[in-house]
């Protein structure tokens, strides 16, 4: 009876890995739910161009403004706030990244640039993770006091990043990075629809500083004007 008794136990232990593994979905599956749960990639495959209007309040310095985020395919974007005492104006044209923070424009580190001149295929591409080198569901853990999946991902340029879903709704609830070795975490929140496509009208970035908490209160689909993106670097 012992002997079986061990047995058993030895059994089970020698499953229970397997069994755990077997729980969580592939990385397949949680891309699916979360292009489901933000409007399907149909809706998203077309879009183009997108600007993104709100607020930005720096709450560690007590600051708030105005938030702008523009952005075009293959890889152009630029954010700008507008605090009153300073404005943060950072960009990238296509070629070059530039970042402005109450004084004259600095180019950004080759690091920076590599990772945003990444092309992206379509309107979509954030919902194919076959974008990524490397992409794993590694566990199911709480993550802003929400249930979600774990996927560790490595990025085509070797940025290592965790992101997380909610495990009930399938969207992307915020992603934990490490910048210049300082971990960085991004939490997205209060999902609502524009033209039929959800994105997160909330987001708090704390880089160990304290919170930057961006709200969006409107977002319109369209290639911006192409002088929105010219660089304040001036001539290459």
């Amino acid at each position: 009876m012992h002997a079986l008794i061990r047995t058993a136990v030895t059994v089970g232990l020698l499953l229970a890995p397997t069994l755990a593994s077997a729980q969580l979905p592939t990385v397949a599956q949680v891309y699916d739910r979360f292009a489901e749960a933000v409007g399907g990639r149909d809706a998203w495959r077309g879009v183009q161009g997108r600007t993104e209007t709100g607020t930005a309040d720096i709450t560690f310095a007590g600051l708030s403004g105005s938030y702008t985020r523009h952005s075009a395919l293959p890889n152009k974007t630029r954010l700008m706030i507008d605090l009153g005492v300073v404005t943060i104006d950072n960009g990238f044209d296509g070629e070059r990244g530039w970042m402005v923070q109450g004084g004259p424009p600095q180019r950004m580190s080759p690091e920076e640039e590599k990772e945003l001149a990444e092309t992206q295929k379509d309107g979509a591409h954030f919902l194919d993770p076959s974008r990524y080198a490397k992409a794993e569901v590694v566990g199911r853990e709480t993550f802003a006091g929400v249930d979600a999946y774990k996927v560790a991902v490595t990025s085509s340029t070797g940025q290592q990043l965790a992101e997380y879903f909610d495990a009930a709704t399938g969207v992307r609830l915020g992603t934990v990075r490490q910048v210049s070795g300082t971990e960085v975490r991004s939490v997205f929140s209060d999902y609502k629809a524009f033209e039929g496509r959800k994105v997160p009208t909330r987001i708090i970035q704390n880089n160990g500083q304290g919170d930057v908490v961006i709200t969006i209160n409107s977002v319109t689909f369209g290639v911006p004007d192409a002088a929105v993106f010219k660089s304040p670097l001036g001539a290459p």
